[in-house]
């Protein structure tokens, strides 16, 4: 059997070659100098694969694995062995995650040894590798020299210079890792350059230069602030982080991303936090020292677990942050045009009058909705609804109007309505319920909003109704062979009108185009359909109070 020497040689190169052992000792290694003679098909016959060999070989030769290439991408799927599958929920469940050092990290033969002479416990975080990109910027963020760490008389700059080098190591991880997100960092520059803009300036115009800001796929996923040595050093970093980040981030570009990661930096300290949506900030884990060499140990595996984060969350952000123009007018059908500015909507219908006439209602109405949409969780808020003339001229000489609304609440939509599991419909038609009986009870007119499809439903990542540009009066007389996306033979009363119970019938609709619906949702589609319900009643059914979650269904949106 394998001696406890040869072992602990074993495991300092890879934990996994410990498996090796006995089979080692069969072939009569017994010690680290025979193996430094041994030949690697000498391994090779005893069963160990080709590329282990060639590294035990060389690291008990103490070459430093200097003639021993290793592929980056097999090191990043070793680092990032376990993606994750769902992020931590609170401060102390992201702490456990950030500061979990179960990664080992790949260094090369001389810091190994320095610091294993230092403190045998420290290497055990730590395993020889062959030389790559990976190995070499994370020996070089282990070995910082005072010069670089400026701890004498410490500069920004000096604060920024070894962030600088540790982000080396964020780099090379995601360029190596085949599941990579792309990631882009930048020092003191605009977001606006790179992602959507989450900073804002002092002036409230434009972004804020964040020190450092990491983005994916035009998200911006991580903000750090550097500050100079002193006693309030760190504390002035997170206030100025608070300050350029006060307005949170968007649902509409990061949809169900819980929170954003931060690091707040001076002189030789760093400390971790989180964005909530609305702008809170939380710290996240004790302040580490990088003058400490086990700190420093300890920040290599902070970053490593970033990394694997970061990954969730791209595949969590809307496919829309894609596709979707910034500060760019999308065209509409009807005239329409939208512009998204990142905390508002500009949503815009050229020729109102014309529209208007169209569809039989009023800007009095369609303004009567949002109105009324204020009070309401559950659908669009806005904080302008106007008509604005226009230089150009209708045929009678007049000028031409549009219809314009600024919109401050946006969201995402989910996916197709027929593959959303139940539990996602559910919540969807009761906001939708709730959203129409609140127009429903509007004085001195009901107002019916019309257009109820799930596509109009919106995610932050709570749902919401929006799009009520064809919002009318209650009772609406319908023009004959009229219809609207959706709309059938029950749509509207035995009168040609649509009414409020048109809307709850328009919701029946759109639920039975879930293909998940259980027995119990068919049979509440039905009574929504009957029109012998009102909104208001219907929100409250027990359908609606107990989440359905179908084998397969998906994940639970919070």
């Amino acid at each position: 059997m394998a001696s406890q020497e040869l072992r602990a040689f074993l495991k300092s190169i890879d934990s996994r070659y410990v498996d090796h052992a006995d089979a080692i000792h069969k072939g009569e290694f017994t010690n680290q100098a025979e193996l430094a003679a041994a030949d690697r098909t000498d391994l090779e016959k005893l069963g160990i694969p080709k590329g282990a060999a060639g590294l035990i070989i060389a690291a008990a030769a103490g070459k430093g694995f200097g003639d021993t290439i290793a592929s980056d991408q097999q090191v990043a799927l070793q680092l990032l062995a376990n993606p994750v599958s769902q992020e931590p929920q609170g401060v102390t469940d992201l702490e456990a995650f950030l500061f979990d050092a179960s990664a080992r990290l790949p260094v090369s033969v001389q810091p190994f040894e320095l610091i294993k002479s230092a403190d045998p416990n420290l290497a055990d975080a730590l395993y020889l590798s062959g030389d790559c990109r990976i190995r070499r910027v994370v020996t070089a963020a282990l070995l910082l020299s005072d010069t670089v760490l400026g701890t004498g008389g410490s500069t920004e700059l000096d604060t920024t210079r070894w962030i600088i080098k540790f982000s080396e190591v964020l780099e090379a991880l995601d360029s190596a890792n085949p599941n990579g997100v792309q990631m882009l960092l930048r020092w003191n520059s605009s977001e606006k350059e790179v992602s959507y803009v989450v900073s804002k300036s002092a002036s409230g115009k434009g972004a804020a230069r964040v020190d450092t800001v990491a983005s994916a796929c035009r998200l911006s996923l991580l903000f750090g602030e550097d500050k100079v040595v002193g006693s309030r050093g760190l504390e002035e970093a997170w206030r100025d982080l608070q300050a350029k980040l006060a307005s949170g981030y968007p649902a509409l570009f990061y949809g169900q991303i819980p929170y954003l990661l931060v690091y707040a930096a001076a002189g030789v300290n760093i400390q971790f936090g989180r964005l909530l949506p609305l702008g809170q900030m939380e710290r996240v884990g004790r302040v580490l020292n990088v003058t400490l060499l086990a700190d420093r140990i300890l920040l290599c595996c902070v970053l490593v677990n970033i990394v694997r984060l970061l990954v969730l969350w791209v595949k969590h952000a809307p496919e829309i942050t894609d596709r979707v123009p910034f500060h760019k007018p999308m065209e509409r059908p009807h005239g329409t045009r939208i512009i998204l500015k990142g905390t508002s909507a500009v949503k815009e219908i050229s020729d109102s009058q014309a529209f208007y006439a169209e569809f039989g209602h009023s800007f009095e109405a369609i303004q009567a909705a949002h109105l009324r949409a204020q009070s309401c969780h559950t659908l669009v808020h806005h904080s302008s609804v106007e008509e604005v003339k226009v230089r150009k001229r209708g045929p009678d000489g007049a000028h031409m109007t549009k219809l314009r609304v600024v919109m401050t609440r946006l969201g995402y939509t989910q996916a197709s309505v027929g593959i959303v599991p139940e539990h996602v419909m559910q919540k969807a038609t009761r906001a939708c319920l709730l959203a129409c009986a609140c127009l429903h009870s509007a004085e001195p007119k009901a107002v019916c909003h019309c257009d109820v499809r799930f596509a109009n439903v919106l995610w932050d990542p709570e749902p919401f109704l929006a799009d009520m540009e064809f919002a009318h009066f209650s009772p609406w007389q319908v023009k004959q062979d009229f219809s609207l996306q959706d709309w059938d033979e029950g749509t509207l009363d035995d009168m040609g009108c649509y009414t409020p119970q048109s809307d709850t019938y328009q919701i029946g609709v759109m639920l039975l185009k879930s293909r998940h619906l259980s027995a119990n949702g068919l049979v509440f589609a039905q009574k929504l359909k009957s029109k012998t319900i009102k909104a208001a009643d219907a929100a409250e059914d027990p359908y609606l109070q107990t989440p359905i979650f179908m084998p397969g269904g998906g994940t639970h949106i919070h």
